[in-house]
């Protein structure tokens, strides 16, 4: 008979006491709360001011405009923007640096970078969530912050501004909890989606105008809200002074947006600019540029009454032209959108390219196909009558009543005159 074999251990006899299934438990349950607080912290900190703190107090959270030491185990990352466009003396610095240098189109910019424009200066910086900042002469701006949660996609931008006078088109952010905000020495300005302009004087005064969307504004403890055509004034001791209402932009009418003008010389170019009027008691201001970022100005008027202007004397070449409001106080609102036109001065005749020449015998009459191409939208005459091209230039028209040795006459005049007379000897064998 076989001996029952005698199990070594039995799982059964094993006894754990009730006080540790109680530590256990409770010890999962601790641990998977802290779990759930840290993931809360990283994915909403930036939203929930509660979860910030909290997220403070532990080490796991640090505010967007925070610089981390750790860039490897941080939720915040930095951001770059750009130069897109730079005329004249212009320079920047990094805040590795120690000296300014001459600023070129394309150089990428970091947190600390200065930027520094002269007389006759522009530079345009854009960000890489759209947002763009025009920088005129005898300005002084330093980036001050561009950070992003890697985790929620927030944005937070920061510049500072000395003495300085800048245009920014901040755009509505895809991520809400984004913002952008420009801090002068006796304000601090947090835009979500508008389009401003801001001076700073060199007696600290803060000057701003809201074109489009909305600023929230604070001076000292103070909150002021600036709204849609509104302009704000802060002293250099920190008092806000009226806000007081802007006009509004202009609508442009005539000529439409790429349009192109014709004109056989300089003197007889002439052509006219119209906007729709704007219903108060304004002036005009026109300027027409040579680049979109209107810097290099050809004609420049001020104090203009009506709606429209004739401008002459332009050479060929594409222009840029917008139009803004003046009240009887001397407050300027914004600008329209710019249109853009092209004039050429054409002293060239249209070319004239025939094909050979068809002869036909019908009933005895004898006739004779023309054909050829020409300049597109040019008027073509043969023999005196006048002959419609295709939209491609091309032309054809049957000559009755041929006699030897007739000559044909074609003439092609452009738009603005121009002429080309060909003649065509038709040889009839």
């Amino acid at each position: 008979m076989q001996k029952e074999r005698r199990k070594l251990f039995d799982w059964r006899l094993i006894r754990i006491p009730r006080a540790w299934v109680r530590f256990l438990l409770v010890l999962f349950i601790v641990v998977s709360l802290l779990s759930g607080l840290v993931i809360a912290v990283k994915l909403k900190a930036d939203e929930v001011p509660f979860l910030a703190r909290v997220g403070g107090i532990l080490g796991i959270y640090h505010s967007a405009l925070e610089v981390s030491d750790d860039s490897q185990g941080s939720v915040i990352e930095s951001r770059s923007a750009k130069l897109i466009f730079v005329k004249g003396n212009v320079t920047v610095k990094s805040k590795q640096e120690l000296r300014f240098r001459r600023a070129k189109r394309g150089r990428i910019l970091h947190e600390g970078d200065s930027i520094r424009t002269y007389s006759g200066g522009y530079a345009e910086v854009t960000f890489d969530d759209g947002n763009r900042l025009m920088i005129k002469p005898d300005s002084y701006v330093v980036i001050r912050a561009m950070k992003q949660n890697r985790f929620t996609k927030i944005k937070k931008s920061s510049i500072n501004l000395q003495q300085s006078d800048v245009e920014a088109t901040i755009r509505r952010p895809k991520v809400a909890g984004s913002e952008f905000v420009i801090v002068t020495p006796t304000a601090h300005a947090t835009i979500s989606e508008a389009k401003v302009a801001i001076r700073v004087t060199k007696e600290k005064e803060s000057r701003m105008k809201v074109f489009k969307g909305t600023v929230a504004l604070q001076v000292g403890t103070d909150k002021v809200e600036i709204t849609e055509n509104q302009s704000v004034t802060i002293s250099h001791d920190s008092r806000v002074e009226e806000i007081k209402d802007l006009p509004p932009p202009p609508v442009l009418d005539h000529p439409e947006n790429l349009a192109e003008f014709f004109f056989k010389s300089l003197n007889g170019m002439k052509t006219v600019l119209k906007w729709r009027p704007v219903p108060k008691n304004v002036k005009y201001r026109l300027q027409v540029a040579l680049d979109p970022f209107f810097t290099d100005f050809v004609i420049v008027r001020t104090g203009l009454s009506e709606p429209g202007v004739v401008i002459q004397g332009l050479k060929s070449g594409i222009y840029y032209w917008r139009v803004n409001t003046i009240t009887s106080e001397g407050r300027e609102g914004d600008f329209s959108d710019y249109r853009v036109f092209k004039v050429t001065i054409d002293k060239t005749p249209p070319f004239i390219r025939l094909d050979d020449i068809i002869l036909l015998k019908v009933a005895g009459t004898l006739k004779a196909q023309v054909s050829g191409e020409t300049e597109a939208k040019a008027l073509v005459t043969i023999n005196g009558t006048g002959v419609h091209p295709d939209k491609m230039g091309r032309f054809k028209y049957m000559l009755s009543g041929i006699q030897p040795d007739a000559v044909v006459r074609i003439v092609a005049e452009d738009s603005v005159g121009n002429r080309k007379v060909l003649k065509k000897r038709i040889e009839v064998r």
